[in-house]
């Protein structure tokens, strides 16, 4: 059974290499047939020429810089604040009724709508790209981390209450391992949105970052720039994803270990 499962992973493993094989050649073949315009379709070797030059000239070091810096920010507003009300709300059913159908309604609106607002209320300096961020990771941080408090077993707050656990105690020691899993699928889909925010924002008004770097490479035509930043941005994107899924499962293993021990002892 063992060996089954790992020709399993194997092969999804090989998928993942074969896949993208398979683009580059649909890719090149496209541009060898000259299906598409060389102003719309890039050679791949020219992509890796350009994406090579903004490298060494460091232009796309400062744009990587500048829009990481803009998440970090935004992420770190919107996250909180969204942690702190999904929690209120999860341990608390009058403030679940206050607040809970405002943020639900709130929710139905795409983010990217509130942008003219933000923008007549801010302008376009950094603090309005900053809350544009802060509003795409705050609604997968309050819905998961609601729907992970709420979610505590029964059993688990019986057992609270037998050894008297009360205040930041019974938070730290129940509610929050308990709601763990989902505040962490919290933190990284709001990351992800955050990234992806990014660039919306600055595309609508930045002097540097990676949306700022392709918007004015789209007004100048250059087709391998645009693209350039495209394949940095999904690169940092999956690279981002992918360290905070190896974070989950090191901390869920943690909390299995912790259960298994806390069932042990009773």
């Amino acid at each position: 059974m063992k060996n089954f499962f790992q020709r399993i992973e194997w092969k999804d493993k090989l998928l993942g290499v074969i896949v993208p094989l398979l683009v580059l050649i649909a890719w090149q073949s496209a541009v060898s047939l000259q299906l598409f315009s060389p102003l719309l379709l890039i050679p791949p070797l020219t992509l890796v020429d350009t994406l090579w030059y903004l490298a060494s000239s460091g232009e796309l070091t400062t744009n990587i810089l500048a829009s990481l810096n803009r998440v970090v920010f935004g992420f770190l507003i919107g996250a909180s604040a969204g942690f702190l009300l999904g929690l209120f709300m999860g341990l608390s059913s009058f403030f679940d009724q206050f607040a809970g159908p405002l943020i639900k309604a709130s929710k139905q609106v795409p983010q990217f709508a509130l942008m003219p607002l933000i923008i007549l209320w801010f302008g376009v300096d950094e603090f309005a790209k900053f809350v544009f961020i802060a509003i795409g990771a705050f609604y997968p941080m309050v819905f998961n981390t609601y729907q992970g408090v709420s979610s505590v077993s029964k059993r688990y707050r019986e057992l609270a209450q037998v050894f008297d656990y009360k205040g930041f105690r019974y938070l730290t020691k129940v509610i929050l391992p308990s709601a763990l899993p989902l505040i962490i699928t919290g933190v990284r889909h709001s990351l992800g949105l955050s990234w992806m925010f990014v660039v919306g924002a600055e595309i609508f008004g930045a002097d540097t970052g990676l949306g700022y770097m392709m918007a004015a490479a789209r007004n100048m035509f250059q087709i391998d720039v645009v693209m350039s930043g495209l394949v940095v941005i999904g690169s940092i994107g999956f690279g981002i994803n992918f360290i905070l899924q190896i974070i989950e499962k090191r901390l869920l293993v943690w909390r299995v270990s912790t259960d298994q021990g806390a069932k042990c002892k009773s």
